[in-house]
């Protein structure tokens, strides 16, 4: 029942995401009535792999973490959630209130041993194909330890998803040691002590884009400046590029390059960020996501899953504990 398309959109999300993969089953999580008609329509082979799942109420886009949790745990969101810990689903998907997702995926899941709160974590494209970056707004403040602590999920999480460990760069304004605020150079030399990390150091924003490293940590109002600097720098690009060769000759034979260039740095291909630290697989959709972005942060939910990553995650975490 959320983001800014409502259940319409979400209905066209799920439909894409199950036509993608035979082996997904949903648990559609709202207004079942509502739900129910749209479903009607749909071929019975698809509806076979969902089912609907009746909530009270529905968290306005804005709820923050008090109102989440004197008044969604009734919501779809809240509902949706408790089929986690009640066994029923093994990973949730919303585009909802980020704040409210946060507090309830607490409420409802708990945290992974060692872990205060949780951190978004998101792909960016690069010239040599994904790097991951977190915190993306879960966290805007945070200290030294705290960015030690994005860095040690965000390398088993990397890890379990590309079958390889990544390189680790801290996001700062220049390379050098005696560069940037004292808590990110504090937060350098605690992650450089941590064994069996591939850190390379500090990175600026310019490398991030140029795949300098594989995972960037920073904290949570740096990485959304940068995530939403990056989405309307693309959306700017193929604006001016569409307006230069409309019409046109060059345009037409180009467009083919062209489509496979937006298609490979098309924020929707990137959409869904895991939400890391609680004790479940939680993606958290960007509100404004296109049905194709949605789908793609449900596909995202369903390799989590499979390849069991907060499994992963709470085993490092008990071991380096």
């Amino acid at each position: 029942m959320s983001g800014d398309g409502g259940s319409r959109l979400c209905m066209e999300a799920s439909r894409l995401a199950l036509a993608r993969d035979q082996q997904l089953r949903l648990l559609l999580v709202g207004d079942s009535d509502r739900l129910l008609e749209a479903l009607a329509s749909w071929p019975e082979s698809v509806r076979n792999r969902v089912e609907v799942v009746a909530a009270g109420s529905t968290l306005p886009a804005d709820a923050g973490p008090a109102i989440a949790l004197r008044r969604g745990t009734d919501s779809s969101m809240g509902v949706c959630l408790s089929l986690i810990s009640d066994g029923l689903a093994e990973a949730a998907v919303s585009a909802g209130s980020t704040g409210a997702l946060m507090v309830l995926a607490r409420h409802f899941l708990g945290m992974l041993p060692g872990i205060e709160r949780p951190a978004l974590m998101a792909a960016l494209p690069t010239a040599s194909g994904t790097c991951w970056m977190l915190d993306l707004g879960a966290n805007l403040e945070v200290d030294a330890r705290r960015l030690c602590e994005f860095a040690r999920l965000g390398h088993v999480a990397v890890t379990a998803l590309n079958d390889r460990a990544p390189a680790i760069g801290l996001l700062n304004i220049g390379t050098e040691p005696g560069k940037g605020p004292d808590r990110v150079r504090e937060a350098g030399r605690l992650i450089e002590a941590i064994d069996g990390l591939d850190y390379r150091g500090f990175v600026e924003a310019d490398q991030v884009f140029a795949g300098a490293v594989d995972l960037v940590v920073c904290d949570g109002f740096s990485g959304n400046v940068l995530l939403k600097s990056a989405e309307g720098a693309v959306h700017l690009m193929f604006a001016e590029l569409k307006s230069a060769f409309a019409g046109s000759l060059c345009g037409l034979m180009a467009r083919p390059r062209l489509r496979r260039l937006h298609d490979s740095l098309d924020p929707a291909r990137h959409n869904g960020a895991p939400m890391l630290g609680v004790r479940g697989t939680v993606i958290k959709s960007h509100g404004g996501a296109s049905a194709s972005g949605l789908a793609n942060a449900v596909g995202l939910a369903a390799l989590e899953a499979r390849r069991g990553l907060v499994a992963a995650l709470e085993k490092q975490l008990w071991a380096q504990d």
